[in-house]
C-alpha cells in the first residue's frame, strides 16, 4: 500500500488511565442506608404521634381560655378567639380557623350541630372584630362567658347528634 504525502499513518497512544467512577457509584450503599434510616424514622414518628392521646377540644379550649383569663389585656381577647376558632375547626373540618366572623356565619349555618349555639358563638365573635378592629373595649369576663355557653351549646348538641367520635 501506497501512503499519499498528506496522510499520516494513526499512532497508537495506549491505554488511558481509568475513570474514576462517580460519588453516587461509589458511595451508593450509604446512600440506600441514609434513606432506609429516615424513612424508618418518618415512620416511627408516626407512629409515636399516633400513639399519644390528644385531648379532647372541649378541654384545650377550657386551657387556653383560663390561660387568657389568667393574664388579662389586649392580648387575651385575640387568644380567647383563636381558642374558640381552633376549637371549631377540631369539631369540623369545613369551619376552618381562617375564616372571617362572617364565612363562618354562613358556613355555620347549614351545620346541626352549631346551629343551638349560634347566637352566642357570633355574638363573641363580633364583639371580639369590635375590639380587635374598631378598638372597642370589651368585657373579657363577658367574652369569656358567651364562649363557654357557645362551647357548652355545641357539645350538647354534639351529644346529641352522637358526633362525639373526635
Amino acid at each position: 500500500m501506497f501512503l499519499a504525502i498528506d496522510e499520516v499513518p494513526v499512532v497508537l497512544l495506549g491505554p488511558k488511565p481509568p475513570i474514576a467512577p462517580s460519588g453516587w457509584e461509589a458511595h451508593w450503599p450509604f446512600a440506600l442506608l441514609a434513606l432506609i434510616v429516615i424513612g424508618g424514622l418518618t415512620i416511627a414518628s408516626r407512629q409515636w404521634r399516633r400513639r399519644r392521646p390528644s385531648l379532647p377540644a372541649i378541654i384545650e379550649l377550657e386551657k387556653a381560655l383560663l390561660q387568657a383569663e389568667a393574664r388579662p389585656g389586649e392580648g387575651a381577647t385575640r387568644e380567647v378567639t383563636s381558642a374558640l376558632r381552633t376549637y371549631l375547626a377540631a369539631i369540623d373540618t369545613r369551619v376552618a380557623a381562617s375564616l372571617s366572623t362572617e364565612e363562618l356565619s354562613v358556613r355555620i349555618s347549614g351545620l346541626a350541630v352549631f346551629l343551638p349555639a349560634r347566637q352566642p358563638l357570633l355574638a363573641a365573635l363580633r364583639s371580639a372584630d369590635a375590639a380587635k378592629f374598631a378598638g372597642t373595649p370589651v368585657e373579657l369576663p363577658l367574652l369569656l362567658a358567651g364562649v363557654r355557653e357557645a362551647a357548652q351549646r355545641i357539645e350538647d348538641a354534639r351529644r346529641t347528634f352522637g358526633q362525639l367520635r373526635r
